[in-house]
């Protein structure tokens, strides 16, 4: 089961922590890994079709103090449709707008080329995923979505929801302003989230022998959330409900979430 990472806080951070935990899950999800965040109004993605923890490169950003953003989206995959490959590796990356979109998605979906026409949007790789992707854009573009009035989060998530009609479907993407995290609708998979705040104290990894006291690392003024297939620390994550989009979006130095 490929699984997902988000986080959206209101200054820049390192996601080192977080990243951590999370690369550990590549050894259950052997093809490919990959994070993608924004150092400004562009997104940069680094992504490998290999093991997460058999990467150099994986290990070097675990630990460079310079890889800081408001916005991460991380994805470690177990591929179920694609080949192993560069292109089919997690996030995928798309312009619309003027804005850089990443995206990465855990599940099946059946039908897929049938059931959704792509339009000027085209998938490059050979995955469900990517073919989602494009076809989600495609839509933004035509009703022209600009995700600043309510009507515009209604529709994607009814969207959303039509995609999951075609199986298995969590997914987190970003435009650079929001996070979107959206929760299979039967509840297949998993999503949770971590609400991160002060006063910080130790914690530790699930899946690393591994404990770290936050109050030595963090600026007392960061705060924000973490989404994760399945929680990574022996914090106190709250679950998703099927079927829900949440929308992180930093306003004014704090988190702002829409929920649909």
């Amino acid at each position: 089961m490929c699984e997902l990472l988000g986080m959206c806080f209101n200054k820049e951070v390192n996601p080192s922590i977080s990243f951590r935990g999370f690369r550990q899950r590549g050894k259950y999800n052997a093809d490919g890994w990959g994070i993608a965040f924004y150092p400004d109004e562009s997104a940069l993605v680094y992504k490998e079709p290999v093991m997460a923890t058999q990467s150099r490169l994986s290990e070097f950003l675990r630990d460079y103090d310079g890889l800081k953003s408001k916005i991460f989206i991380g994805h470690v995959r177990l591929a179920s449709v694609g080949k192993y490959r560069y292109k089919n590796t997690h996030p995928f990356q798309r312009e619309l707008n003027g804005k850089d979109f990443v995206f990465a998605h855990n599940g099946t979906l059946r039908n897929f080329e049938e059931k959704l026409k792509l339009g000027r949007f085209r998938k490059i790789g050979d995955t469900d995923s990517e073919h989602a992707f494009c076809y989600l854009l495609g839509l933004i573009e035509e009703k022209g979505i600009n995700f600043e009035h309510k009507d515009d989060f209604d529709f994607l998530a009814k969207i959303l929801r039509q995609i999951n009609d075609l199986g298995s479907f969590n997914c987190i993407f970003s435009d650079g302003r929001h996070l979107f995290c959206y929760h299979d609708k039967d509840g297949r998979n998993g999503l949770t989230m971590l609400k991160r705040t002060p006063p910080y104290g130790p914690i530790r990894l699930r899946d690393e022998d591994w404990e770290i006291n936050l109050a030595e690392e963090k600026d007392p003024t960061q705060h924000g959330y973490i989404i994760a297939t399945k929680p990574l620390t022996n914090e106190n994550w709250e679950r998703f409900k099927p079927g829900e989009l949440k929308v992180f979006k930093e306003y004014r130095d704090e988190i702002e979430i829409i929920v649909i």
